[in-house]
Parts: structure tokens; sequence; C-alpha cells
């Protein structure tokens, strides 16, 4: 099971797919009290709770190193209420093919 933090540009829906349909322990950010949070801040909390942060902010998140960054585009995602589920399954799909992932970015197959 991995332990993902999803940025707050990806629906709440993708957080509780991982949760409920995939069974990883899969937070949003708004759900953990970092709305609005500067990207560090962000970083450090995955860093610290071990998670991997998914996220679309390929400029601001690249420079961090000691943290799984998991980069997801939304264009390459389907618009509307498919978002969430979508994401959950490339995130979990992702998380089998990388049950130990290097610290740094990954680009997932969508």
């Amino acid at each position: 099971m991995t332990a993902f933090l999803i940025d707050e540009m990806f629906p709440l829906a993708a957080a509780v797919a991982l949760r409920d349909v995939y069974g990883h322990d899969a937070v949003h950010v708004p759900e953990v009290c970092l709305r609005a949070t500067d990207d560090a801040v962000v970083a450090s909390s995955a860093r610290t709770e071990r998670r991997v942060l998914v996220t679309e902010n390929v400029i601001d998140f690249s420079p961090e190193r000691d943290v799984v960054l998991v980069f997801v585009l939304k264009k390459n995602l389907p618009a509307g209420g498919g978002q969430g589920p979508a994401l959950a399954r490339i995130l979990d799909l992702w998380a089998q093919q990388h049950p130990n992932p290097y610290l740094g970015p990954h680009w997932p197959t969508t």
C-alpha cells in the first residue's frame, strides 16, 4: 500500500477512490489543512509523512529531490467527474509498478 498526498488541483474524488477502491492511504491537500499553502510546506508535509506527492505543478515542485513526486497533467485526464477515478487508476497502477519508488520526479503513463 502506498501513501499519497494529492495536491489541490485534483478532485477529492481521486483520494477517495484511492482509499475506498484501491486500499491506499491517500489524503487530499484540503483534508489535511494545507489548502492554499506554500508549495514548500506541502512538500515538507509529504516528506515528513512519507507520502508520495501527486501534483501537476512541475515548475514549483521539480527542485524537490528528497520526496517522491508523481507529476500528472490534468490535460491527460478526462474532463469532469471522470477525472478523480481516472487519476486513482493511474496512481494505483503506478504504485504496483513502483513498490519502492526512488526520491524525485516520476511521470506515470496516463
